[in-house]
């Protein structure tokens, strides 16, 4: 004596559906064939977290700049015109990006890596030019 299969869903001769065999016998119980939905992949911004990362690096170099009320070391400020130069460059892209996203995706990344990056780029300046004055005992030479 030969084993039936286990009760269960199994295709039919239409490939469309499938029918339900009872341990016993054939059923007229039919189903379509489940359709795998397809895979939704998360949408992401990564121009948006290049735009925050360059304004942080920015932000932290100002921040070092106040720290110090020295000025900036040259290296540090290529650093910081580099992290100013990417979180604009890449920001005001990400920005347009995420308003063509449902939602906006990164769009307060960009924002904030944008915000960071300009105004640590003020703050630099204001410190280099704060230094420079310093320096100098804020007086003009003139030649006689």
């Amino acid at each position: 004596m030969s084993q039936l299969p286990p009760p269960g869903w199994y295709p039919d001769a239409d490939s469309r559906y499938q029918r339900w065999w009872d341990g016993q016998r054939w059923t007229e119980s039919l189903q379509a064939i489940p359709s795998h939905a397809p895979v939704l992949l998360a949408q992401s911004n990564g121009l948006a977290t290049a735009a925050l990362g360059g304004g942080i690096t920015s932000a932290a170099i100002a921040a070092l700049a106040l720290i110090t009320a020295i000025g900036i070391d040259p290296l540090l400020m290529l650093l910081m015109v580099a992290g100013t130069a990417t979180s604009v460059a890449s920001g005001i892209p990400a920005l347009v990006r995420a308003n063509r996203m449902q939602p906006h995706v990164g769009k307060a990344r960009a924002v904030w890596g944008v915000v960071l990056g300009g105004g640590s780029l003020v703050v630099v300046a204001a410190v280099v030019t704060l230094a420079l004055l310093t320096s100098t005992g804020g007086t003009t030479v003139t030649g006689a």
